[in-house]
């Protein structure tokens, strides 16, 4: 790595020489001018930090969750007399499971279902009692406002009579 640093600039400028050689002074040139340009691959300080990559020599194994394995958790925790916080803090693949399935692929959300499990646990009134809040999902409200051949000025001048109504 510091060899490429510190030969950096005698290494460019040879390589334009050799562009200028093959693409612009011989009569009959070897290359097009437009042809692709090889790269000149330096080493640099972000490539400490790179960790070379495994030839196949491990593999990831994502654990498939039934009891067998959860109870084998367990015994290996009592027998190492291990706290089993401490065992269950750690993810069985490699994504937490609250996030993603054992196949790897995102948790698919019902974003409705929040409203609806709120709405289960009261009834509309036709008093609202003192203090109170409402909760509005701005960005359906950006939506709704539809803000073409608006100012900014009118389009927020808009929104916030909007709220105002809904509060």
């Amino acid at each position: 790595m510091a060899k490429d640093l510190l030969e950096a600039y005698r290494i460019g400028e040879d390589a334009y020489q050799t562009f200028k050689q093959e693409r612009l002074q011989e009569d009959a040139p070897s290359t097009q001018f437009h042809d692709r340009i090889t790269k000149k691959k330096l080493k640099t300080f972000s490539d400490i930090r790179k960790k070379p990559r495994n030839q196949g020599l491990t593999k990831e194994v994502v654990l498939k969750a039934d009891r067998k394995l959860f109870g084998q958790m367990v015994l290996i925790a009592e027998s190492r007399k291990l706290q089993m916080s401490d065992v269950l803090a750690h993810p069985l693949g490699r994504l937490p499971w609250a996030l993603a399935n054992g196949d790897g692929s995102l948790c698919k959300t019902n974003k409705a279902a929040p409203a609806r499990e709120l709405e289960k646990k009261f009834s509309p009134t036709g008093e609202i009692p003192k203090p109170s809040a409402t909760i509005i999902d701005g960005t359906s409200l950006v939506q709704k406002l539809q803000g073409n051949d608006q100012t900014f000025l009118q389009v927020a001048e808009s929104a916030l009579s909007h709220v105002l109504q809904q509060g």
